[in-house]
């Protein structure tokens, strides 16, 4: 059990402190704070508002706060399975698997592969970043909303950029095709359990899909916009029965985190549930949130941003910070349907 008492749940001061004094007078004020704090003390959330990522997290709390006092929402859902177990956030190397196990779910996605007109194969990616993970939030809220697995993309990838919100350029544009392409082909395997019992899903997310080839003049490469996409029946009825309400408004305010995405839809699957106060170990968010670090230590140092960034755009979440982990409460939703 943990002894040492938690942090004060800081995240409600720093709203309150954009409420009442705006952007930058908050960010001022944390660094005042910051400064001043004692240096042997364990890092507050002050301390990392006042670090790299300040600014953006106290952008997205004006968002939230923005989006509070004008009633303004944009009702979004994700399958429960993804708040579980994530896509990877790094590039991976083309052809190579995706394998990660949480305390909940074990993910495996195995990348798809491209023919070509000489029946040559090329070896893809599997689907990572804020990219993939904005498109996965995109096409399940079109489904569920609409109650139909075809997902219309459109012809033009700038229309997509703009419902997605991102920005439009050549990079992101190229990002975004090879990214719903890594989508429209790979597989995902969940499993739930232990090697004794357990269930597993497995499931393509795409059953069909329309693309235009065009000839890159640079690389005389084709590329493929997928404009059109039919999510899988087996996917499609997993996220009818187990969806998770998320506010698609304030993923796109932290999407420049696909770690601070995944521990959004980690909190909005886990705080409305709660029946109780309950303590997560950093060994747990570790093995969650931080495959790709290879030390607890650097895990923790470097998870307290993007914590940041989820907390600051789902205003309600009851999250404190100990040397043990994170204390979650229950909370309401992200979101009202």
């Amino acid at each position: 059990m943990d002894q040492s008492p938690p942090h004060p749940d800081l995240f409600a001061s720093i709203h309150t402190l954009v409420e009442e004094h705006g952007t930058q007078k908050a960010l001022e004020i944390v660094d005042l704070l910051s400064a001043s704090s004692d240096v042997a003390s364990a890092p507050s959330v002050y301390d990392v508002v006042a670090g790299r990522t300040g600014r953006k997290i106290v952008d997205a709390v004006s968002s939230s706060l923005v989006r509070e006092a004008e009633g303004v929402s944009e009702i979004g859902y994700s399958y429960s399975a993804w708040c579980l177990a994530g896509l990877p956030h790094r590039e991976r190397k083309p052809g190579e698997d995706w394998l990660i196990k949480t305390d909940y779910a074990q993910l495996l996605v195995r990348p798809g592969v491209r023919l070509r007109d000489d029946d040559s194969r090329e070896d893809l990616s599997v689907p990572s970043g804020s990219i993939a993970r904005l498109l996965l939030i995109d096409w399940q809220s079109e489904a569920f909303e609409h109650n139909s697995r075809e997902i219309t993309l459109g012809k033009s990838p700038a229309l997509l950029l703009k419902r997605l919100g991102l920005s439009r350029g050549g990079p992101v544009t190229k990002k975004l095709v090879e990214q719903i392409e890594r989508l429209a082909t790979c597989t995902v395997d969940f499993r739930f359990g232990t090697d004794r019992e357990a269930v597993v899903v497995n499931e393509r997310l795409v059953e069909a899909f329309k693309y235009v080839g065009e000839v890159d003049p640079r690389t005389k490469r084709t590329t493929r916009m997928i404009e059109k996409v039919l999510l899988s029946e087996a996917f499609y009825n997993e996220l009818k029965r187990h969806p998770i309400l998320v506010d698609r408004a304030a993923i796109r305010d932290i999407q420049t985190s696909p770690r601070a995405i995944d521990a959004y839809l980690w909190l909005a699957f886990r705080l409305h549930a709660l029946q109780s106060d309950a303590l997560v170990s950093w060994a747990a968010l570790w093995r969650q949130f931080g495959r790709e670090f290879k030390t607890l230590r650097s895990f923790k140092a470097e998870f307290q941003e993007p914590l940041a960034l989820a907390l600051a755009a789902y205003r309600a979440a009851k999250v404190r910070i100990s040397e043990k982990g994170l204390y979650i409460s229950p909370s309401p939703p992200p979101i009202q349907r």
